[in-house]
């Protein structure tokens, strides 16, 4: 008992501390979610839910999206009956069937609208009375074509479970058409209403059937995905535009009437915050329009300042000009007075040329005279220099062989001289050394003179200072004896007293 008890205990402790933790972890991420809500201002606008509880919302958000998916293969129907051969394996025997005979009725509608307005103006420009008729006709018939063009089908209808029902209304499908051929076939008779309004309710049949089928075979649906650049810019904008219908829808479906109530209290916070900050934007704006008037004050004052200048320039300006013309003038009439004093300098140096040239042609004979006197002494003097060259080499000649003869004399006595040389510089070396024997002796003789005059001296002077210490040391005895006579006669003295 005591094991189960223990055993029971520890039980509810661990779900005690399990249920603990989990209170906390929960607490903890309550305070995470409140840290972000506060880090950004416009999640409270967002929902708290995320997903729809209510059957009403979902149905409401699922009827939405399948009208979204309905709406993308509608606007891809031209592009798929373009290109049949290529999704004819995607799509399947039925839908391509179906395809073809939309095909056909959508022509026939077309050429049907055709021929009803070409009627219709026709009409107008012959009968004036049957406007107000064909006008309503007209306006019927463009309703009709909007509706068909748009292809929407309605929500409520339900999809089939199988294909028998599908093969079913294609049949029925089938058979109407047939029973309009003669009218689609007739060129000769006018096309009248009645026959584009059946024509529009088969196209709506048609389109109907075909999403049926559609949906029926979602492998096709699948391989129509990714055409979204195929279809028409209408399209995808009508597509986008549902979109965010449907997001819109979705968000509102979300938010609940105590959310809304939050919802519009904080929008009133944020236009009182909004107010406030256009009170103080205004201020600031007053401000700004202060300043700028300042501004524009002062660019007034310092525009006055520039027209100031500006005058200023333009007066100097003037003033450069009367002067520019004076000068060019002063400079005028002095080019005019220097043009009349350099024809006049130009006259007499015409005069001066003239005498001058008389002068060079005097001169040129003149000069030629003496020219020819000097070519006479020019001739004379090389004359004398050729002869003095001659006189030269033949001098220098003899002297060259004066010179020869001297030349071997002076080598001749020059070599004995290299030999007398040599015997010179032997006798030289041993006088050298002879001289340096006496030199080396008399040295060692005058060294041995002056020792023993060192010594004679000295021994003189230890003579001297000898003779001299034993005359002292006499006198010294001397006065000593003198002391002890003079002592012993004082003392007889005394005692005869």
């Amino acid at each position: 008992m005591a094991a189960v008890a223990a055993v029971i205990r520890a039980e509810t402790t661990g779900s005690v501390a399990s249920s603990f933790e989990q209170t906390l972890t929960k607490a903890k991420e309550k305070q995470k979610e409140k840290v972000k809500d506060t880090s950004d201002p416009l999640k409270v606008l967002d929902p708290v839910r995320k997903k729809l509880t209510s059957v009403e919302a979902q149905r409401v958000i699922a009827v939405v999206d399948d009208s979204i998916k309905r709406l993308e293969l509608v606007s891809l129907l031209p592009y798929i009956i373009e290109n049949l051969n290529r999704f004819s394996v995607v799509l399947g025997s039925d839908l391509v069937q179906v395809l073809e005979e939309h095909d056909r009725i959508q022509s026939s509608y077309q050429t049907a609208i055709s021929k009803f307005s070409l009627d219709q103006r026709r009409s107008r420009s012959a009968t004036p009375t049957a406007s107000h008729v064909s006008s309503r006709r007209s306006s019927e018939a463009s309703q009709a074509i909007s509706e068909d063009e748009q292809g929407i089908p309605s929500v409520s209808g339900t999809l089939p479970e199988s294909r028998e029902s599908s093969a079913g209304s294609r049949k029925s499908f089938t058979q109407k058409p047939s029973q309009l051929s003669p009218l689609q076939t007739s060129n000769d008779q006018s096309v009248d209403l009645k026959v584009v309004d059946a024509l529009s309710t088969q196209m709506k049949y048609s389109v109907k059937t075909i999403l049926r089928l559609f949906a029926s075979n979602p492998a096709a649906v699948n391989a129509l995905k990714d055409l979204r650049n195929e279809r028409s810019v209408e399209g995808n904008t009508m597509i986008d535009e549902m979109t965010t219908l449907r997001a819109i829808l979705f968000e509102r479906l979300l938010t609940t009437p105590s959310e809304e109530k939050e919802r519009k209290q904080y929008l009133k916070q944020i236009i009182a915050r909004e107010m406030k900050s256009s009170e103080t934007g205004r201020k600031l704006q007053d401000e700004l329009k202060r300043a700028i008037d300042d501004k524009e004050n002062e660019i007034s004052k310092r525009n006055d300042i520039i027209r100031r200048l500006k005058n200023d320039i333009y007066n100097v300006e003037k003033n450069a000009e009367e002067q520019n013309r004076r000068v060019i003038t002063e400079a005028a009439k002095q080019d005019a007075s220097e043009m009349k004093n350099s024809d006049s300098k130009k006259s007499k140096l015409q005069q001066e040329s003239i005498e001058l040239k008389k002068k060079l042609e005097s001169d040129t004979l003149t000069h030629r005279e003496s020219e020819l006197a000097l070519r006479k002494r020019k001739y004379k003097i090389e004359t004398e220099v050729e002869n003095w060259i001659q006189k030269y080499d033949t001098d220098m000649g003899e002297r060259q062989d004066e010179f020869d003869a001297l030349d071997t004399i002076y080598t001749e006595e020059k070599r004995q001289l290299n030999e007398l040389e040599e015997r010179f510089k032997t006798l030289e070396k041993e006088y050298l050394e002879i001289v340096e024997a006496r030199r080396i002796a008399k040295e060692k003789a005058e060294a041995a003179e002056r020792e023993l005059n060192l010594k004679i001296r000295a021994a003189r002077l230890i003579q001297s200072l000898w003779r001299a210490h034993r005359a002292r040391k006499q006198l010294n005895k001397k006065k000593k004896g003198k002391k002890g006579k003079k002592g012993k006669k004082s003392g007889g003295k005394k005692k005869k007293r």
